[in-house]
């Protein structure tokens, strides 16, 4: 009787490891699918953010209005948040060469 015990104990232990195996197995791919999207919108993002501070900067010291700008941006379409900072960087761009050229 003890060695039935024992083999089923070892049958759900076995069980028990296989089916942790199959979700660790699960959670790496998440993971090495969530490190991809950081790499690849995490440089984007950053890219952006720096240009962002850049065109800022500029603006500031050519005495543009950069919280105009920014305004203008939005109001001219609906933007989600995701586009409005490259719709930003874009638009004080747009507003620096304009701005060099007159």
């Amino acid at each position: 009787m003890s060695s039935d015990k024992d083999a089923e104990v070892c049958i759900k232990i076995r069980d028990t490891l296989v089916s942790i195996t199959d979700v660790i197995s699960k959670i790496e791919k998440e993971l090495d699918s969530i490190d991809e999207l950081v790499k690849e919108n995490g440089q984007l993002h950053t890219a952006v953010d720096t240009a962002n501070k850049t065109l800022a900067g500029k603006a500031r010291k050519m005495g543009l209005n950069v919280a105009e700008i920014i305004s203008e941006g939005r109001s001219a379409d609906r933007l989600e948040l995701d586009l409005v900072s490259s719709i930003t960087s874009a638009a004080i761009t747009e507003k620096l060469l304009h701005h060099m050229d007159g």
